[in-house]
């Protein structure tokens, strides 16, 4: 009977190959990263290596909670058909995504936890301040961004409701927002997650200690247990965008 491994000793490449095989599929086993082993792996990289993986990380939080929106604006809109077929509950459904879409759409008035931010001019500067001194347009924009960036639900500055259109630029000695001119002081009121909005608005190097650097009473931040914001009250009807026949 002829022995049926005879031949791989005659075939030079067959062990190497083998080898190498071998060794592909340990490195596969151990190169796989998962959640489990990515942070014990994490330490054992050096600090230049560290720095690219932080850079290139997804963010899997934020990946996770835009899912989890995706998944909710679908049961929603699923729960709304639902309902439209169903006498009893379609306008009970139809009124609250009504108001759901007005408060996100910045149209209602608004309340809740949040903080307050005044921006003012250096008292102390003298008779003739220099640029530093004094609270300009992308100042107040800077703040708004930091607000909304920290996870604001709705902001006003001195009363005036922000929108996804809303503009805040100079006129001179003040400044206009969605065109209404306002003067410092200014009264930055933003609603959402207290501590969240406050940690975030004066962590170190950003907006809150750069305008502190030329005086810190020009901008203070204080947290509110309720907050009223009132709606927007500019124009809101659209003049040259229309939703597409397709989708209406």
């Amino acid at each position: 009977m002829t022995n049926p491994f005879s031949r791989i000793h005659n075939e030079k490449w067959v062990i190497p190959v083998s080898g190498l095989s071998a060794l592909l599929g340990f490195m596969l086993v151990v190169s796989w990263i998962n959640d489990t082993n990515r942070l014990g792996r994490y330490k054992y990289l050096t600090g230049e290596q560290q720095q690219r993986e932080s850079i290139n990380a997804v963010d899997y939080a934020s990946y996770v909670s835009m899912k989890e929106e995706v998944e909710r604006l679908q049961k929603r809109a699923t729960s709304l058909e639902k309902a439209l077929s169903e006498n009893g509950k379609g306008s009970e459904t139809l009124n609250e995504q009504l108001q759901s879409a007005k408060a996100f759409a910045a149209i209602t008035e608004l309340e809740g936890g949040g903080v307050k931010v005044t921006l003012k001019d250096n008292a102390g500067a003298g008779g003739m301040p220099g640029e530093q001194d004094l609270i300009h347009d992308i100042d107040i924009l800077r703040v708004t961004n930091e607000l909304f960036a920290s996870g604001a639900e709705a902001i006003a500055v001195n009363g005036q409701r922000l929108m996804s259109a809303s503009s805040i630029r100079c006129a001179g000695p003040t400044v206009l927002v969605d065109g209404v001119r306002l003067a410092a002081p200014y009264t930055i009121l933003a609603i959402g997650d207290v501590e969240t909005l406050y940690n975030g608005f004066t962590i170190s190097g950003g907006i809150m200690t750069e305008i502190a650097t030329a005086s810190p009473t020009m901008i203070q931040i204080q947290r509110e247990k309720s907050i009223r914001i009132p709606a927007y009250l500019g124009a809101t009807a659209l003049k040259h965008a229309s939703v597409p026949k397709a989708t209406k």
